[in-house]
């Protein structure tokens, strides 16, 4: 069962350029039926504490190189690009999504689409510049037709995802999604509508917090207080707020 976690810890943090063509594309939604079986492998990013840790010599180039080379699952057949990631690789901040959509797989960078473009207007409401976050996917492939990642999918990325984390060291994750939300905090996690804002534990040792995936909140003009757009809104105040304390103690 998915167990809250505190956020305190700190660590040098500087504002970097963007993560430039090191980078592509992602989405969302995940099959019940598979969620008993996520198993991840162990991989040389994680010690024997669990905590990420980087391989030496590992850097994004290599990364994303392996992850044009994998062919773990089918998904490297009908893709046209692979969508590593993008944004500040020394950002206290991940967002961390489903797998890249048909924008994404086109230019080769996450959230480009509709919903990158509303989660951008978020980010920029509550003070965020993109430029300040990563921004990835658990899959770095799109699916056909956008459908939902089958587990098997999503473990045979995880590595890709944990080494990208040993090299950036976030402190904190925010999670887009019920997908991501149930592979990464855990298959009896209770759904975004229920733990949305709240700081949990996660796969990867580091305090996350769940979020509305910008295409669900697409769905709803609605601003009113109750309502999904609303909640997102109060959520991304609170992420923001702890973004902005990680970054204090780390400048102190």
């Amino acid at each position: 069962m998915a167990k809250k976690k505190s956020t305190t810890g700190a660590s040098t943090f500087e504002i970097p350029n963007l993560l430039g063509l090191l980078t592509i594309p992602g989405r969302k939604g995940i099959h019940e039926e598979e969620l008993e079986i996520v198993d991840i492998e162990e991989d040389d990013s994680a010690n024997s504490s669990g905590q990420i840790c980087p391989t030496n010599g590992d850097s994004f180039e290599k990364i994303f190189s392996d992850a044009v080379d994998c062919k773990a699952c089918s998904l490297y057949i009908t893709r046209t690009n692979v969508v590593l990631g993008e944004g500040s690789v020394t950002s206290p901040l991940v967002f961390i999504g489903e797998a890249p959509g048909a924008d994404e797989d086109e230019t080769g960078r996450p959230f480009v689409g509709r919903a990158g473009q509303h989660l951008d207007k978020i980010l920029s409401a509550a003070g965020f510049l993109r430029e300040q976050v990563y921004i990835c996917n658990i899959l770095k492939d799109r699916p056909p037709d956008n459908r939902a990642p089958t587990t098997q999918e999503m473990v045979a990325c995880t590595p890709f995802l944990r080494r990208q984390l040993a090299l950036i060291r976030p402190k904190i994750i925010a999670l887009l999604g019920n997908t991501a939300i149930k592979y990464v905090i855990g298959p009896d996690s209770p759904g975004i509508t229920k733990i949305h804002g709240q700081w949990m534990n996660s796969i990867f040792d580091i305090p996350c917090m769940p979020l509305y995936h910008p295409s669900y909140l697409l769905r709803y003009a609605s601003r009113e207080k109750g309502s999904p757009n609303w909640q997102m809104w109060q959520d991304i105040q609170a992420l923001k707020k702890r973004y902005d304390e990680i970054v204090a103690e780390e400048n102190e």
